[in-house]
């Protein structure tokens, strides 16, 4: 009979358990760093698919659709619907933005260009022009703009220009 015992020894599980640690430590910080860069990402592509939903919902509908921003309570509504909230850690602003994303306009203090905080689409597509920026903490930031043709642009403030 054979009196070999299978398994690991204490020896072995705690380096194996060192080593997850470890990994644990430096995946951390990295995570949580790029959690407020992808809530902003999220917020900002939601926002822009929306503002597109209704530009087709005006032209479906054949009537007027309007687009609120409410810049204190970080909502806006589309339409009168119920509003939507920004992620937590989003706002409206430009963030560490220099330029506007729509020169010769310059950046709005509270980060919606539209007039009374208002876009209205047409039940042709064509809409008011303006702007609304999007901040995180860290300062980053996103425009998401509707042209006069109905266009609506994403952008993203990187290396001191809009892209």
């Amino acid at each position: 009979m054979d009196n070999k015992q299978k398994g690991y020894s204490i020896t072995e599980l705690m380096v194996v358990v060192s080593i997850i640690g470890i990994l644990g430590v430096i995946a951390v910080p990295n995570f949580v760093t790029s959690s407020s860069s992808y809530k902003l990402k999220n917020t900002s592509v939601d926002l822009c698919s929306n503002l597109r939903k209704a530009r087709s919902f005006a032209v479906k509908q054949n009537r007027n659709v309007a687009i609120n921003f409410n810049t204190g309570t970080k909502t806006y509504a589309i339409d009168g619907g119920s509003p939507v909230r920004l992620e937590d850690g989003v706002s409206f602003g430009p963030g560490d933005a220099t330029a506007s994303a729509n020169p010769p306009e310059s950046i709005p203090s509270d980060g919606v260009s539209f007039t009374s905080e208002k876009a209205t689409i047409n039940n042709q597509g064509i809409s008011n022009a303006g702007y609304v920026y999007l901040q995180n903490t860290k300062g980053e930031a996103y425009a998401i703009g509707v042209h006069t043709s109905g266009r609506i642009v994403l952008r993203h403030w990187s290396n001191g220009s809009w892209n």
